[in-house]
C-alpha cells in the first residue's frame, strides 16, 4: 500500500506525540477560532449579568442581579435566564431567584444557585433541570447565616464550593468573607478565612487546584467580621491558585494574577486547563475591563476584553457541539455575548 506524504508526516507526528509528554504539538495553538469576534446575542436582561454556564442539553443560564439602590421600582428580585444556542432565544426561567449571582452544572446535570443578599435568599440551592425540584445545599455555618454567596462550582467527586462575601446590601453580617467546601454527606466547612473579600471560584480539570478570585475595593461594603487583612496584600484584585487534595483540603496558596485597576469577578475553565478571568472596575462611567486568560502554569497567554470595555462579569463554555464556545456576560447594562475559540469548555461529567 502506497502512502502520501502527508499521511507519512501525520504518522510521524502521531508517534512522536506518544513520546512526548502532554503530546504538546497535539495540542492547538491560541485560544480564538481564526477571524472569531466578539458577538452581542441577547439583551434580556436589565442590570448586572453574571453565571453563565451550560446544561448537558446545550442551553445556557444566566443571571440579572437587581441590587434595591439601582432597581428601587419594579425590582423582581433577579431573574435566571436560558438561553438557547440553537433558536438564538431567552426565556425567564426563574424569578425571583433570591438575587442569584454565580451558577454552576454539577456532574448530576442539577443547577448550583448562589443566591445573594439585598432581599435575596443567602443560600447555596440545588436545583433539578427537568423537575425544578429545588433543596437548599447550605445557608448557615455553624448557626450563623451566611453572608451573601457569590459564586459555587464542584469537582469530580461531588463536592461543592463556594465563596461567600458580600458586594450588596445591607444585611447583617454574623460571618467573615470565606470559602466552604460542601461534602457530598452535607457536612460545611471552612477552608480559607484569609481573603479580603472572595469571588469567583473554580475546581482545574485535573482536580488538583482551587482557584479563587479575590476583590480588594474598599469602595464595596465592607465586612465587619474580617478577614481584616488580606494574606496576599491584594490591591484592586488578584486570583489565587491552592493546591488541592483528594480530600478537598487547600494548601500552599500563591498569587498567579493581580491587578491594581480592576477586580477579577468569575471565572472558567478549558480541557487543557486554561483559566479565563473575566475583571471590570464596576464604573460604567468610566468602565476599566478585561478577560485574561492564563495557562496552568499561571501565565497570561491571551487577553479577549469585550467591545466598547463592556464590564465583563462572567465566562463559560457551551456543551456539546457548541464546547468550542465561549459565553460572557456583562453588567450596567446586562449583556450576554459569545465567541469562537478553538478549545474546548471544561465540565465535570
Amino acid at each position: 500500500m502506497k502512502t502520501s506524504m502527508d499521511g507519512k508526516i501525520a504518522v510521524a507526528a502521531g508517534l512522536a506525540c506518544v513520546f512526548l509528554s502532554g503530546c504538546a504539538l497535539m495540542q492547538p495553538q491560541g485560544i480564538l477560532a481564526e477571524g472569531a469576534k466578539w458577538e452581542e446575542i441577547s439583551r434580556a436582561g436589565r442590570v448586572f449579568g453574571e453565571g453563565v454556564v451550560a446544561a448537558k442539553d446545550g442551553r445556557l443560564y444566566m443571571t440579572d442581579i437587581m441590587p434595591t439602590a439601582a432597581v428601587k421600582e419594579n425590582n423582581t428580585g433577579g431573574t435566571i435566564w436560558r438561553y438557547d444556542p440553537a433558536s438564538g432565544r431567552a426565556e425567564k426561567y426563574m424569578e425571583p431567584s433570591g438575587m442569584a449571582n454565580g451558577l454552576h452544572v454539577d456532574r448530576n446535570g442539577d443547577l448550583l444557585i448562589a443566591q445573594g443578599s439585598d432581599t435575596g435568599g443567602r443560600a447555596i440551592l440545588r436545583r433539578n433541570l427537568t423537575t425544578g425540584a429545588t433543596q437548599v445545599v447550605a445557608n448557615a455555618y455553624q448557626g450563623r447565616r451566611l453572608n451573601s454567596p457569590n459564586d459555587v462550582t464542584s469537582d469530580a467527586q461531588g463536592r461543592i464550593y463556594f465563596t461567600d462575601a458580600r458586594y450588596i446590601g445591607m444585611d447583617p453580617m454574623e460571618l467573615p468573607n470565606a470559602v466552604y467546601r460542601v461534602d457530598r454527606d452535607g457536612r460545611i466547612t471552612r477552608i480559607i478565612a484569609d481573603l479580603f473579600r472572595p469571588n469567583g471560584v473554580e475546581v482545574s480539570p485535573d482536580g488538583r487546584r482551587l482557584y479563587v478570585a479575590n476583590n480588594g475595593s474598599r469602595g464595596l461594603p465592607i465586612n465587619p467580621n474580617g478577614p481584616p487583612k488580606d494574606r496576599f496584600g491584594v490591591i484592586a484584585g488578584d486570583v489565587i491558585a491552592y493546591d488541592l487534595d483528594a480530600n478537598g483540603a487547600v494548601s500552599n496558596g500563591k498569587a498567579i494574577l493581580r491587578s491594581e485597576t480592576v477586580g477579577p469577578d468569575g471565572m472558567a475553565l478549558d480541557t487543557d486547563g486554561n483559566l479565563y478571568v473575566a475583571m471590570h472596575n464596576g464604573n460604567p462611567k468610566e468602565p476599566k475591563s478585561d478577560i485574561v486568560v492564563l495557562n496552568p502554569a499561571g501565565q497570561v497567554i491571551e487577553r479577549l476584553p469585550l467591545p466598547n470595555n463592556a464590564l465583563s462579569t462572567n465566562l463559560g463554555f457551551g456543551r456539546g457541539a457548541d464546547s468550542g464556545t465561549l459565553y460572557a456576560t456583562s453588567a450596567l447594562p446586562w449583556r450576554l455575548w459569545r465567541i469562537k475559540t478553538v478549545r474546548r469548555g471544561h465540565y465535570f461529567e
